[in-house]
């Protein structure tokens, strides 16, 4: 389930990981219906995964993310094709 921010303690509970998160090894696959703020590269990866948003692209494919980086929107079917990567639920 989703949550949208409303408050500023709703960003800070998904900014602490306070809903979760998910640790997706190479070659492994987000779980389906399961939507995701926050992506950090635990190691050099490449990912590739949906995005839900009303404007701007659809997808991102073979995005390679150095350690430690973060990236932030609203994703789903996150694919780790190397690497392991730390999705933050929303």
């Amino acid at each position: 389930m989703s949550s949208n921010l409303y408050y500023s303690s709703d960003f800070q509970k998904l900014s602490f990981g306070d809903n979760g998160l998910r640790i997706i090894p190479a070659s492994g696959t987000s779980n389906a219906g399961e939507n995701f703020c926050a992506i950090q590269a635990i190691e050099a990866s490449t990912i590739s995964c949906d995005i839900d948003a009303a404007a701007g692209d659809a997808s991102i494919t073979s995005l390679a993310l150095t350690a430690g980086s973060i990236i932030y929107g609203n994703f789903d079917d996150v694919n780790c094709a190397s690497g392991k990567v730390i999705c933050y639920l929303r």
